[in-house]
């Protein structure tokens, strides 16, 4: 699966932003081929698709600085990642790209004399899909109070497909929590009816995976509802993708 991208893009590993750290990423599906060969087989082994696997690699630099991108990666090592890469700025609705996975590999430094020192962590996947979707919220606006995200038209739901949400909290203060869920309408502006169940409920920087499955929507307008306790305000960016297994 290339991925193409300019200058212009928003690139954020759980609840850091890395645009200012990462100069190249590679997204990749691979599937681990199921020998089925038989004894009436044709002259050639014969192979069916078995488990996949995601892995994501990132380029970056190494700058030392305080909460920096080397400090996040050691401390989030181990743990499990959502990955948003959007374009154009990340403005709502424009394209994005997210998944979910475990930071597997923590490359503290990679240096040469005459070049700047670089970290290339790997995350690979965690039981989620690489998926391509719409941004429904955008980092440039706060969260602070109860209300809903931009609608974007993503598509229908078949019972065989999944629909997605990653959720980014990159700053978080304030009082209170947020909570999103998924919610479908037929129409940009109409009634809107929340699909799967709600994320746990939020007050600090993080990462949150929400999805919904096993449903036959004919809505094509999607958006996230959020609850809002007290008085957060929440930085959040947020993109919803509809996959198909």
């Amino acid at each position: 699966m290339p991925i193409s991208a300019s200058n212009v893009v928003q690139l954020v590993v759980g609840s850091f932003d890395a645009t200012g750290n990462i100069d190249q990423t590679d997204w990749g599906i691979q599937s681990v081929p199921s020998e089925i060969t038989t004894f009436a087989s044709p002259l050639y082994r014969q192979f069916t698709n078995g488990l996949k696997s995601i892995e994501v690699s990132l380029g970056g630099f190494n700058d030392f600085a305080a909460g920096a991108w080397d400090e996040y990666i050691r401390t989030a090592w181990g743990t499990s990642q959502v990955m948003q890469l959007a374009y154009a700025g990340a403005t709502a609705g424009t394209g994005a790209i997210i998944a979910q996975g475990l930071l597997a590999s923590s490359q503290n430094i990679a240096a040469q004399v005459g070049n700047t020192p670089r970290i290339n962590p790997t995350v690979t996947g965690n039981g989620t899909a690489i998926a391509e979707g719409l941004v429904t919220q955008a980092s440039t606006t706060n969260i602070t109070a109860t209300g809903n995200t931009t609608a974007v038209q993503v598509g229908a739901l078949t019972s065989t497909q999944t629909v997605v949400a990653a959720v980014s909290v990159l700053n978080y203060s304030g009082t209170g929590t947020v909570t999103f869920q998924l919610a479908s309408s037929a129409t940009a502006g109409g009634a809107y009816t929340t699909r799967g169940a709600a994320g746990a409920a939020l007050n600090a920087k993080g990462g949150q995976w929400l999805s919904a499955s096993g449903l036959t929507v004919t809505d094509t307008w999607w958006r996230l509802n959020v609850t809002a306790s007290a008085a957060p305000v929440a930085t959040v960016l947020a993109a919803i993708a509809i996959v198909t297994p």
